[in-house]
């Protein structure tokens, strides 16, 4: 068998769909390593199967959300289970624990870096446009004060 007709026997299909035994998802799995044309294939299919269920999804009931909620809380008698999925012993309750996310973010060293770089750069140009502010104003307050005895030594000339 050749790998376009091992690709056209359905294979990936089986496999994504978790419908392949463990037989075949082996040999799959070894298939992909030596043919690196089949991570292709698997991620077009993967593609089709994608769009087919989001074109062709149904939203479910609100029932069906009740059914799960109920399930899963404690009080119930079928949320009485022992970790391995059968009814306790003890009859205790199988306790979900629910962590809260980390909400924490990590900033790499380089963008701190970057960071201040950044405000030391912001703050240079700040103090540099002060700098030349004041040194234009000064040098227009003395070419004011210049101003008038240069322009009494043109009014006699043009006379």
């Amino acid at each position: 068998m050749d790998l376009h007709d091992y690709i056209e026997s359905g294979i990936i299909e089986s496999y994504l769909l978790g419908l392949a035994s463990a037989d075949e998802a082996e040999l799959f799995e070894r298939m992909r390593s030596l043919y690196p044309e089949l991570n292709t294939e698997v991620a077009a299919v993967e593609y089709k199967l994608q769009k087919v269920m989001v074109e062709g999804g149904v939203t479910p009931p609100a029932k069906v959300w009740n059914r799960i909620a109920e399930r899963l809380t404690p009080h119930n008698k079928e949320g009485y289970y022992s970790k391995a999925g059968k009814r306790g012993e003890a009859g205790e309750p199988l306790t979900y624990v629910l962590q809260p996310r980390n909400n924490t973010m990590t900033i790499s060293i380089w963008w701190r870096c970057a960071f201040i770089a950044l405000v030391v750069v912001v703050m240079a140009l700040t103090a540099s446009t002060v700098y030349f502010y004041q040194q234009f104003r000064n040098m227009e307050e003395r070419l004011l004060r210049l101003y008038p005895a240069q322009l009494q030594q043109v009014q006699p000339a043009r006379q």
